[in-house]
């Protein structure tokens, strides 16, 4: 009788193991659809709010005729120029600007603030890293975002390739940046954003966008980087690009 006893009471432990471990299974799933979907849902709204900010504000500065070429700061691969960063100051809170990604879907559009802490990213937006240079000047314009949770910005980034065009909407204006190559990095890689990636010291000749997140998509282990090259501006008096136009701006 003692014998059956024990196995009966050795089953029951198992069973309410089996039962607890399950039951742990459900919550962690449960925490992982939060941490996804509702995050994503909170910071998706915050984004947008942010970046309609960014319009209305933009709309309230006062319009200036475009930089004589001797005023403005880099030079573009054809040989015209774009214009400095003069009124990116402007806009002291909020959004700094918007990038545009059609490669990333139509509609893409994401803010970008100073910063790349966790109150700024978790916003669903993208933060611009400080220590690196402004959209036109020669250096790197370089900005992080989530790949997964607080609306996954950038999950989409490995759909950018050679020759797909990233739009960048400041208050000094439309800068169109081209993108020239993608890589897998190691966190601790920061060369990656200087103003010469890879080259520390060297003198920058030219304007870059850098775009940083975690890799492989539910890790972050690695680093996805994709630079681009500065090959167009347009002062914010012309029309918007066709592809910022379509998306709803």
């Amino acid at each position: 009788m003692s014998r059956h006893r024990r196995r009966g009471t050795g089953t029951r432990i198992l069973g309410v193991t089996g039962e607890l471990m399950i039951t742990l299974g459900v919550l962690g799933l449960l925490f992982v659809v939060w941490e996804v979907w509702w995050t994503g849902l909170d910071a998706n709204r915050e984004a947008q709010a942010i970046e309609d900010d960014f319009h209305t504000r933009l709309e309230q500065l006062e319009p200036e005729a475009a930089p004589d070429k001797e005023d403005r700061c880099q030079q573009l691969a054809d040989g015209a120029s774009a214009a400095c960063p003069e009124q990116m100051s402007a806009i002291d809170s909020g959004a700094m600007a918007v990038l545009y990604a059609p490669a990333m879907g139509a509609d893409w559009s994401a803010p970008v603030r100073s910063g790349v802490d966790d109150a700024t990213l978790n916003t669903g937006g993208l933060g611009h890293y400080p220590d690196t240079q402004l959209p036109g000047e020669a250096g790197n314009f370089a900005v992080a975002g989530h790949r997964l949770t607080y609306g996954d910005v950038l999950r989409d980034q490995d759909q950018l390739s050679p020759g797909d065009e990233i739009y960048v909407e400041s208050p000094d204006g439309y800068y169109t940046y081209e993108v020239y190559e993608t890589q897998v990095v190691l966190p601790q890689q920061s060369e990656v954003i200087l103003p010469v990636p890879g080259e520390p010291g060297a003198q920058a000749d030219r304007s870059l966008l850098t775009l940083t997140t975690c890799h492989p998509l539910f890790s972050n282990r690695e680093r996805l980087i994709t630079h681009a090259e500065l090959v167009d501006w347009a002062p914010l008096s012309d029309p918007a690009p066709q592809a910022i136009a379509q998306g709803g701006s």
